[in-house]
């Protein structure tokens, strides 16, 4: 496995985020703790008493100016880090849909949390990637990215812009080094952002145990090949058959804003 030695989460404070920070640190590799609350530096202690190596920014990543200063100076001291994969987690559900009278800021303010702020994230790292030639880019799609959501209409739509973001990226660092990304659903997963979904009177049929993101997430952020790069996978879909596969031609006719799996 061609092994990352630094992980950068956003939304490590709880959640799926927090749960792949503690994963990665159990497996000895030093990750990024972020967060825009304390609970990041909660994750980083956790982390630590469990005899891993991580680090903590407690930033809002709304504000641009605040991740690109906050990051550039926590590099400066942590340069030895070469081979770098990032988890964006960081994910807010926004309001429930008021069909006659949407509430754009709230519209707003749940893009620049879902999209825009972790694109912040990533645009900060870029110089520091290109100068190794590699990066590991793990994002999550989510409920309505690939079909209608309308009870949280705002997440759907950033969810879905995500999608399709990951592919755009995919396809601007394609030929300019060892850049590999995907943007996973990870199903319904028994956190706090679910509970929300159902008080708001989703039906949710079937969940999925939270090992599943996190086991996607350390194989491919691991991988030395990926056939699915930049597409749309499920955490269900058959993704270890296009993972560290030298026989496997790439697919091009592999869905995108879709699943990589019919």
């Amino acid at each position: 496995m061609n092994k990352i030695d630094l992980v950068v989460i956003t939304g490590a404070g709880r959640g799926i985020g927090k749960a792949i920070a503690l994963d990665f640190g159990k497996k000895g590799i030093d990750v990024l703790c972020i967060s825009k609350s304390k609970n990041s530096v909660l994750t980083k202690n956790e982390i630590i008493n469990k005899g891993g190596k991580a680090f903590s920014l407690e930033l809002d990543i709304r504000n641009y100016d605040e991740v690109s200063q906050k990051i550039t100076n926590w590099y400066k001291n942590h340069s030895i880090y070469k081979k770098i994969g990032f988890v964006f987690a960081a994910s807010v559900l926004g309001k429930k849909t008021d069909s006659k009278n949407l509430d754009l800021n709230d519209w707003e303010e749940t893009m620049k949390v879902n999209l825009f702020g972790n694109l912040a994230v990533y645009n900060t790292f870029l110089p520091i990637l290109f100068q190794e030639q590699f990066g590991r880019f793990m994002f999550f799609a989510g409920g309505g990215s690939a079909y209608e959501f309308p009870l949280f209409a705002a997440y759907s739509a950033s969810k879905t812009a995500v999608v399709r973001t990951v592919e755009n990226l995919e396809a601007m660092l394609l030929g300019k080094g060892d850049f590999v990304f995907s943007v996973v659903a990870p199903g319904a997963i028994n956190t706090d952002m679910l509970q929300e979904v159902k008080k708001a009177g989703a039906e949710v049929r079937t969940t999925l145990d939270i090992s599943e993101p996190v086991n996607f997430a350390y194989h491919f952020l691991n991988s030395y090949k990926c056939n699915f790069s930049g597409r749309f996978v499920h955490v269900r879909d058959i993704w270890k058959d296009y993972l560290n596969n030298d026989n496997m031609i790439e697919n091009n006719d592999l869905w995108k804003l879709r699943r990589i799996e019919k």
